[in-house]
């Protein structure tokens, strides 16, 4: 049975290599990325959460949703394929959501 699959992405920052791309070209590179993983279900969730100022070592953070594991793959093979850790330093979580009880929802204010 197919399960979704979530991906916690903690962006570290751009590379030299990245910032000397052209705006074109920048926007290339992501337009690659969607091309191949948008058909395949795959889907950021909510926005981009600036953290810069809460630490040392991140500056943004993402969710991203698969619908399965075969799409968590393609995601790892299409940013091997377009060489995106020479643009990003970043470090990833996949988990998938907990069965039982829903820990947020007994704490209240």
């Amino acid at each position: 049975m197919d399960r979704p699959i979530f991906k916690l992405c903690l962006i570290r920052g751009y590379t030299e290599a990245y910032y000397q791309l052209s705006e074109e070209e920048k926007q290339a590179l992501w337009d690659e990325l969607k091309k191949v993983l948008m058909p395949l279900g795959v889907k950021k969730i909510g926005p981009y959460y600036d953290c810069r100022w809460s630490n040392d070592v991140y500056e943004t953070w993402f969710i991203m949703k698969y619908p399965n594991i075969e799409a968590a793959i393609a995601d790892t093979h299409e940013n091997t394929r377009i060489q995106l850790n020479r643009y990003m330093v970043s470090e990833t979580i996949l988990g998938i959501q907990q069965e039982g009880p829903d820990m947020a929802s007994s704490m209240t204010e």
